[in-house]
């Protein structure tokens, strides 16, 4: 009965150690993940301002090749005269 009894003990404190283990690698595992998604979080809004940065300059110098070509066009009307 004795050792029924330190045989039962002996496994609850085995179960109490693989409890606290898994518990303490479980939290460094959470953390890791919330690390890696801040991570994440940071480097997807960095691309998406280089995006929009891009996209704006881009914008900007269709704009400007617009007013370009319609002085262009305008200048060279009146060069040329209207022909019909």
């Amino acid at each position: 009965m004795i050792v029924l009894l330190l045989s039962v003990g002996a496994i609850l404190r085995l179960g109490a150690v693989f409890a606290i283990l898994l518990f303490v690698i479980l939290m460094k595992v959470f953390r890791m993940m919330r690390e890696d998604r801040k991570f994440m979080e940071d480097r997807l809004s960095s691309v998406l301002n280089d995006y929009n940065a891009a996209i704006h300059q881009n914008t900007e110098a269709q704009k400007h090749n617009a007013e370009v070509n319609s002085e262009l066009y305008t200048w060279l009307k009146a060069r040329n005269g209207v022909k019909h």
